[in-house]
């Protein structure tokens, strides 16, 4: 007698997508009832296996390349960790040669500024034997006459050089007025 496929009594409001696993759980019981059925193995005769000296394999020359590569780049990762080592020892050495400099800047500096401290000046003249001069040593000049300059100006000649000295002269009074 064949079994009948018979829907489970559940609503599915028009869309199966409420209940997503209802074939699966179908599938479950219809199995649930069936007998397990076993299957014994067949055995076969197992193939005899002769014993027989195998041949030497050689690498293939990929292989030997590729181990060759890795050995020269740890080589260079080597060589770069030395050069790295070498550059930042020279680095601390210039940061103390540096610090030692520093210190030697700020002792020539306030030497520098001592020499233009008036009482250092005035200790080293008299050391020196010089003195304040004294009012018979003063002498004043009388010059004559108005104080006057001449500035002498080496102007381009001919016509051009003189139109350019004008417009020039007009464009710095121009500049003189607005600023």
């Amino acid at each position: 007698m064949a079994q009948r496929y018979r829907r489970p009594a559940t609503t599915t409001y028009g869309n199966l997508a409420y209940d997503l696993d209802t074939l699966a759980r179908e599938r479950q019981l219809e199995e649930a009832g069936r007998p397990e059925r076993r299957e014994e193995p067949v055995r076969r005769a197992a193939p005899k296996r002769s014993v027989a000296a195998r041949t030497a394999q050689r690498p293939s020359s990929l292989v030997a390349g590729g181990v060759i590569v890795m050995a020269a780049l740890v080589v260079l990762l080597i060589a770069g960790y030395v050069h790295l080592t070498t550059v930042s020892g020279s680095v601390s050495e210039m940061k103390e040669e540096l610090a030692a400099l520093n210190e030697e800047h700020v002792s020539l500096l306030t030497k520098y500024e001592q020499t233009f401290d008036l009482t250092t000046v005035k200790e080293t003249a008299e050391a020196a034997g010089m003195s304040k001069p004294t009012g018979a040593q003063i002498e004043y000049l009388d010059l004559g006459g108005t104080d006057a300059a001449v500035v002498y100006h080496a102007g381009i000649g001919g016509f051009w050089g003189a139109a350019a000295e004008r417009i020039a002269q007009g464009f710095y009074t121009l500049v003189e007025y607005f600023s």
